[in-house]
């Protein structure tokens, strides 16, 4: 055995001892007789358990215990120790639980990222809307079909300029479709007019962008 983890034995050791001083609590002590100080790592004190006794890490856990077995801790170690529980004995069982700990937190990270990304891209589709409702009602003669068409001759563009910020935020394929028809279908329902129409003007457009 090495010198820290006779070290680390005997202050568990003082531990369990203060614990013990205070009122009967026998579940309470074999939850600490069971548990293996693995590690002190800055000030987070590693509890662990062989998967059997897993079941003990409760007791220390529960609210009720907490603080009884937080000040026997910190009359032991001359400081306030937070405790991380872990099934395992060993430093090794410590170092997976960390790596697992850190793949749920990138993971949700990444999730949220994508959250907020997701956000983002339909506030700018619903400012989109916006602008193409608010383009539209202010032009004259609505009802003309030359009005119609001046109409579509500003909007397209915006759409098109929209897209391209959306590709650069978020290159989702299925949701830049799913926006797009609805725009066209906005556009369909001012005008009139049915919304392949308006998706064939656009795509036209946007191959004359790619050929220009």
């Amino acid at each position: 055995m090495s010198e820290q983890q006779t070290g680390l034995k005997q202050f568990w050791t003082q531990v369990i001892v203060e614990v013990k001083k205070g009122d009967i609590n026998l579940s309470l002590w074999e939850a600490l007789e069971n548990a293996v100080p693995i590690a002190i790592e800055g000030d987070t004190l590693v509890l662990g358990f062989a998967p059997v006794n897993m079941k003990h890490s409760g007791y220390i856990r529960n609210p009720s215990n907490q603080g009884i077995v937080r000040r026997a801790i910190e009359t032991a170690a001359g400081r306030r120790l937070t405790v991380q529980l872990i099934e395992g004995e060993t430093l090794d069982a410590w170092e997976r639980y960390k790596e697992r700990r850190q793949a749920r937190e990138e993971t949700t990270e990444g999730t949220s990222r994508v959250g907020i990304q997701h956000k983002d891209a339909v506030a700018r589709w619903l400012e989109l809307a916006r602008q193409i409702r608010d383009l539209y009602y202010d032009i004259g003669g609505r009802e003309q079909p030359l009005n119609h068409a001046r109409f579509l001759i500003k909007a397209i563009p915006l759409i098109h300029e929209t897209e391209q910020e959306m590709r650069d935020l978020d290159d989702n394929e299925e949701l830049l479709e799913v926006e797009l028809n609805k725009i066209f279908d906005r556009i369909a329902s001012l005008c009139q007019i049915p919304g392949g129409l308006v998706a064939l003007e656009y795509l036209r457009y946007k191959g004359s962008r790619k050929k220009a």
